[in-house]
């Protein structure tokens, strides 16, 4: 009994991939005994798997000969400036990779990395999604399904052909098709070729094509190209002027931007109400978003031309926010920072200016 354990997301429950690659052994593979078991719940990433500790239990069990490992689709995500960017694989993809490979080896398992493809309005940054996959594959050892580079292939060479859901981020039955495909060859390291096109269901001719695409690319030798993108650019302190506290008495209005522009929440308006203290400020800050207002206590620290204080957001980030700002030409100008619970790092900006009088 060959037995295949798919830890993951919804990228591998949406249209039951792990199903339709038994379709795929049943029909390609006849006598094979074959079974899969899927552990993937809605945005999972490998971390949160790791934390809830029953995917490890998992495989601890053992009897599997194949565990097959797919990471949140944005690798954890990162915000900038209210904008969706794909995570630096470096913090949670490459961690979390390498203890369920350890994991999968040491119970007498093959770990297979399960590439993920790009959303529809940003094909560009399979570039990372390619590099971050096959750089752990070949690290650490573990064989590696290129499905987001067939995907890649599919969106160049037809581009009408629809593999994405209508939230252009999940499969359509023609994605899951073509991962399904990959997924084959890249276990049993042959092609694909011959099984029907009714397990999406799709047209005979279109079936064909998907699986031709899946054989090669998952057949193909060496991993595919692992050169890194540049990150992007994250934003920076400004310089600024000295500051003391007096500087930072009375009321400041301006904006934030940190959370999701696409729910409508960022630029938020933000307000300070201060008063010197010391060798700082006391006071409040209130935020704005979606008409709705939150409001903290704040104590401002200045550290030669630095102003920092922290909020804690238990309502949306879940986890504490960090601001600092430089003083120039009668304004504050800053970066605040947070990581959510799932390690994803949030960055953005903000500025306020004193009230008028």
């Amino acid at each position: 009994m060959t037995r295949v354990l798919f830890i993951g997301n919804s990228y591998t429950s949406v249209n039951d991939l792990p199903g339709m690659l038994a379709a795929f052994v049943e029909h390609l593979m006849p006598g094979l005994p074959f079974s899969t078991e899927a552990i993937a719940p809605g945005g999972a990433t490998l971390r949160s798997h790791l934390r809830q500790g029953v995917a490890s239990q998992r495989i601890r069990d053992g009897g599997w000969q194949y565990v097959v490992l797919q990471e949140q689709s944005q690798l954890g995500g990162m915000h900038i400036d209210g904008e969706a960017f794909l995570g630096p694989p470096e913090a949670i993809f490459y961690p979390a990779a390498r203890q369920l490979v350890a994991q999968a080896m040491a119970a007498g398992a093959k770990p297979l990395l399960y590439m993920t493809w790009s959303r529809r309005e940003n094909l560009s940054a399979q570039r990372l999604l390619t590099h971050a996959y096959a750089s752990m594959a070949s690290e650490l050892g573990a064989g590696l399904a290129p499905v987001g580079v067939a995907w890649e292939r599919v969106r160049r060479e037809r581009p009408a052909l629809e593999l994405y859901a209508e939230d252009g981020s999940h499969p359509a039955p023609a994605g899951t098709y073509l991962s399904a495909c990959v997924m084959f060859s890249s276990l049993f390291r042959q092609p694909c070729l011959g099984a029907p096109g009714t397990f999406a269901p799709l047209p005979e001719p279109l079936a064909r094509y998907l699986q031709q695409v899946g054989s090669e690319v998952a057949l193909a030798e060496p991993l595919p190209e692992r050169t890194a993108p540049p990150p992007p650019t994250l934003p920076s302190l400004p310089p600024g002027e000295p500051l003391v506290p007096a500087r930072l008495a009375g009321r400041w209005s301006g904006t934030l931007s940190l959370y999701p522009r696409e729910q409508g929440m960022s630029p938020a308006l933000l307000s300070l109400s201060l008063s010197p203290q010391g060798s700082g400020a006391v006071g409040h800050a209130r935020l704005t978003m979606r008409g709705r207002s939150a409001e903290a206590p704040i104590h401002v620290r200045l550290e030669g031309d630095t102003a920092s204080f922290s909020i804690h957001d238990g309502s949306f980030l879940e986890a504490q926010v960090e601001f600092r700002a430089t003083w120039r030409a009668g304004a504050l100008r800053g970066v605040a920072f947070a990581e959510d619970p799932q390690g994803s790092p949030w960055h953005g900006s903000w500025s306020v200016c004193p009230d008028a009088p």
